[in-house]
């Protein structure tokens, strides 16, 4: 099974309520091969406030999967943050012994100032 999750984004900053598309893709470390999980989960959290956006959520297991960060989970979370980072997290394998997990952060900045 894959042992490595890279996942890119289109761009590190965003305005508030933007809605983009990351892109987990699974990989052999050794050859660097795309390899299919047997399961995909993802959750996305706002490491400003501390607060879950998105919880542990399944998506089709494939070689490289396209989540959607919507607008809810581009909101600002507190009207006093001027710019919130947000954390995607994806696990392949999540209950088995080749579990592997990727991580990657983006800035959300909030476009509607600071209350």
């Amino acid at each position: 099974m894959s042992d490595q999750v890279e996942i890119q984004l289109p761009k590190t900053r965003w305005n508030e309520s933007d809605v983009f598309t990351a892109t987990a893709y699974f990989r052999t470390r050794s050859s660097k091969a795309a390899l299919a999980p047997t399961t995909v989960h993802y959750q996305v959290d706002c490491l400003t406030t501390h607060t879950p956006l998105q919880t542990l959520t399944s998506a089709s297991a494939a070689a490289s999967v396209g989540l959607t960060m919507t607008a809810a989970i581009n909101a600002i979370q507190s009207a006093d943050s001027s710019l919130e980072t947000k954390q995607l997290i994806v696990i392949a394998d999540k209950d088995l012994s080749t579990r592997a997990v990727g991580r990657v952060q983006w800035k959300v900045k909030n476009i509607h100032g600071v209350g």
